[in-house]
């Protein structure tokens, strides 16, 4: 569980730098690369590399929610139950 929690945060915040520092680099960057197509080239596959790992780091996160969910809902109905009281065959309703 602490594991999940973890990939979390480091999920959030890896994405927070991404979108700081792609917003603030970004145009200067494309900007200084202007004239030659191969390096915009380069960047744009750059790029696409660095969406794509944030993807796939997103991607675990949202499997680790689902499986704890799914854990959750598990116990929850085990231990609804076991507390259930059984019903009896000599019982007055």
């Amino acid at each position: 569980m602490r594991r999940r929690t973890n990939r979390l945060a480091i999920a959030v915040l890896l994405t927070i730098v991404d979108l700081s520092a792609g917003d603030y680099y970004c145009g200067v960057i494309w900007q200084a690369f202007a004239q030659d197509l191969l390096a915009r080239a380069a960047l744009l596959g750059l790029l696409c590399l660095w969406v794509a790992s944030a993807a796939v780091l997103w991607l675990h996160v949202g499997y680790d929610l689902r499986q704890t969910l799914r854990e959750r809902d598990r116990r929850l109905a085990f231990n609804s139950a076991m507390t259930a009281p059984e019903p009896r065959s000599d019982s007055h309703v």
